[in-house]
């Protein structure tokens, strides 16, 4: 598809790669409701094995999103939505699926296997029908085998997941598999290998093309005084891209033809959880994210504090707010003036991001839940040039879903 406006699409991909990016960082804040969120105890005991059984869950969810596309990654080579002069978009995504569960004792408490299907399809709805090339029916099955020889430590884990995603658009169409081992939740190691079906298409970035990623996390949990409870997690993880990208990304990114991007990022995190009561709990967030990477366009530092608020009403229903503020740094991005051009000792790009996310979770029958979630992201980057005036925004999602196990 032949490129309207060479220089705002140069910049567009800017922004792209950029948001790529941030979404990584956001994804340090993604929401956890631990099930054992009110056990104060480091190591709690890990409840004897049940018997084999199957539970069936089925769901439909809707969401509205304001800022769609800067989840897709558009590649304007391939995409109805090149030589769109607005790079946010409005639009509902309606999602229905089910989540199939079993489990299987092999030899009483000690080994155990478990087997997960969950299959899925998104339809997405945008003005005159410029999103439906991203509708998507996509599966998981994944297999976790575990082994228990005593009881006073944690388990063995071996696991493996297979995701096939398939759009409309089938340049999009990828497939994900991960092996995994675990011991306890101590130490963890995974691979995770992403390919997209068209490997020859010269994709608009990276996130649009395969990759191999190693990944090593370890994680402390420990009591503090009475009611409190301290956590800290580490990963470091490696990340190896293919090399199907288009000349502008190339170009932009300082890569030769044939030549890889390899990242190593550091994540870590410290949490400091309080007890007030039997039905409220707070918890502080320090996460920090480091990309160091063999391209000088993707190393980055991000910074995130948070507040948790979590408010338990009776055994099965619980609201949860977040508040937070992240810094992003980048170490060789230097910004570009309201003429478009990079002055001798120009700032390097640096965002503020500051969010709020709210949650309840109603249970209203045995089997019945209903869900709701809503996010507000609001970024601000230091950029002059007006045409990245885009990457100053206000991202609203609003999400209810209803599910029901069987």
């Amino acid at each position: 598809m032949r490129i309207k406006h060479l220089s705002f699409w140069y910049c567009i991909c800017i922004g792209l790669l950029f948001v790529g990016h941030l979404q990584l960082t956001h994804a340090q804040s993604d929401s956890e409701f631990e099930p054992d969120l009110f056990q104060l105890e480091p190591n709690p005991p890990e409840p004897k094995s049940d018997p084999a059984k199957l539970t069936i869950n089925s769901y439909i969810n809707n969401t509205y999103n304001n800022h769609i596309e800067l989840g897709l990654s558009v590649d304007p080579y391939t995409s109805s939505l090149a030589g769109k002069e607005s790079p946010q978009l409005k639009g509902l995504i309606n999602g229905v699926g089910l989540d199939l569960a079993g489990e299987l004792p092999i030899v009483n408490n000690i080994l155990r296997l478990k087997l997960q299907y969950a299959p899925q399809y998104e339809n997405y709805i945008g003005e005159s029908g410029n999103l439906n090339e991203f509708d998507k029916f996509s599966d998981v099955m994944s297999t976790e085998l575990s082994y228990r020889p005593f009881s006073n430590l944690p388990e063995f884990v071996a696991s493996h997941q297979f995701h096939r995603l398939v759009r409309t658009l089938d340049v999009y169409n990828n497939t994900e598999r991960q092996l995994g081992l675990r011991f306890g939740r101590i130490l963890e190691y995974n691979i995770r290998i992403h390919r997209f079906d068209d490997t020859n298409q010269l994709r608009e970035d990276f996130l649009l093309i395969g990759s191999t990623n190693h990944k090593v996390t370890t994680r402390l949990q420990f009591g503090l005084l009475k009611q409190m409870l301290g956590k800290v997690e580490y990963s470091l993880e490696n990340s190896i891209y293919q090399t199907n990208l288009n000349n502008l990304i190339l170009g932009v990114t300082g890569l030769d033809i044939g030549e890889s991007r390899i990242d190593l990022r550091h994540f870590g995190a410290i949490k400091l959880l309080q007890t007030v009561s039997d039905y409220i709990v707070f918890q502080e967030e320090i996460n920090l994210y480091m990309n160091r990477s063999n391209v000088d366009f993707y190393k980055f530092i991000s910074t995130e504090a948070a507040l948790n608020t979590f408010i338990k009403l009776d055994t099965e229903n619980w609201i949860r707010f977040r508040f937070s503020r992240v810094w992003l740094e980048f170490d060789d991005r230097q910004i570009r003036d309201e003429t478009g051009r990079i002055q001798d000792g120009a700032d390097n790009r640096s965002d503020t991001q500051y969010g709020f996310s709210t949650q309840f979770n109603w249970k209203f029958t045995p089997n019945t839940t209903l869900q709701g979630e809503y996010q507000f992201t609001q970024n601000n980057t230091n950029e002059l040039d007006p045409i990245l005036d885009f990457l100053n925004y206000n991202h609203n999602i609003f999400s209810v879903s209803l599910r029901e196990r069987f």
